[in-house]
């Protein structure tokens, strides 16, 4: 049976990306859920960190009769045979599953994958609303009922794609993915996956991706025309979300810094990445070039908060 897409959800036991413990699999056809399926996974060497446990709350004992991943797979596959995969933060999920597919030699199906932040994205530009799971389906009314379950967020998932495709007034989602043509569409293929969650801060974000969708621009505002480079994590939205808002400002967003760079913009960062110093290499970059004469401004996220909000009604 073919279906328009299959939304995907894993749950690991640890950083480690090769982990999982929970995969949740939702088909849609015609935009309606048909079917799905619900696995739990042994991990090869059953540890789990406490707070993996907080989040999902499976245990080694729960797992400890599951089935290790390649007799998953064998039941699982069939999914991904010629299907379009959804996921929500695609880059990590599909991280899980080829660094599960790595670690059990086993052969690299080929399939076309898509983020439900992208798709969505379509539907809420310009408004006011994160991008996280939970975040995205509250805004479409859906039920985030068993968030971190692995079933209940591929349905969330599912549900957030399919919503998003009727607000928009497209009849099947193949018509909304031709009429939204710039959409990321990816080879599984083709990706470099992460290996460990800790590495994996930030979806790799192509900065062409970042399409402003106001249709004009106030050319007195502080981000208009400014090249604008982020680092370390946001605690008030996500990197992709704070990117469009920039570009929507006028902004111009870059994924390094370089002479042209205006605003860095500070997050946390992350010890395990930078060192005890806390200082990131674009930070680095930047304060290298101050030194030089050249004109940027590093910020932190309450500020950059506090830019976009300028002119605001």
């Amino acid at each position: 049976m073919s279906y328009d897409f299959i939304a995907v959800d894993f749950e690991t036991a640890n950083d480690n990306l090769n982990s999982a413990c929970s995969m949740g699999l939702v088909a849609v056809k015609n935009l309606k859920i048909v079917g799905g399926e619900h696995f739990l996974i042994r991990p090869a060497n059953l540890h789990f960190a406490k707070k993996n446990i907080a989040i999902h709350g499976i245990t080694p004992q729960t797992v400890r009769g599951a089935p290790l991943f390649p007799e998953v797979w064998a039941q699982a596959k069939r999914y991904f045979n010629n299907s379009i995969i959804v996921a929500h933060n695609a880059y990590f999920d599909m991280s899980v599953l080829k660094r599960c597919l790595i670690e059990s030699e086993l052969q690299m199906p080929q399939f076309n994958y898509l983020c439900s932040i992208q798709i969505s994205n379509r539907a809420c530009a310009g408004r006011r609303v994160g991008a996280s799971l939970p975040e995205r389906a509250r805004y479409f009314g859906i039920s985030t009922e068993g968030h971190h379950n692995a079933f209940s967020d591929a349905r969330m998932c599912a549900n957030l794609v399919i919503k998003t495709v009727k607000s928009l007034s497209e009849k099947t989602f193949q018509d909304f993915c031709k009429t939204h043509g710039d959409l990321s569409i990816k080879e599984f293929t083709a990706l470099k996956p992460q290996k460990y969650f800790q590495r994996r801060r930030f979806e790799n974000i192509a900065t062409s991706e970042i399409v402003a969708t106001a249709e004009n621009f106030d050319e007195k505002h502080p981000l208009y025309n400014k090249t604008i480079v982020f680092t370390g994590e946001l605690q008030k939205m996500d990197r992709r979300t704070a990117m469009q808002k920039a570009v929507n400002r006028g902004g111009i967003v870059k994924n390094y810094v370089s002479r042209k760079t205006n605003i860095v913009v500070r997050g946390i960062q992350d010890q395990a990445l930078v060192g005890p110093e806390g200082t990131s290499g674009k930070e680095r970059k930047a304060a290298e070039l101050i030194e030089k004469g050249y004109e940027i401004e590093i910020i932190a996220e309450k500020e950059f908060l506090e830019l976009l909000s300028l002119g605001e009604n």
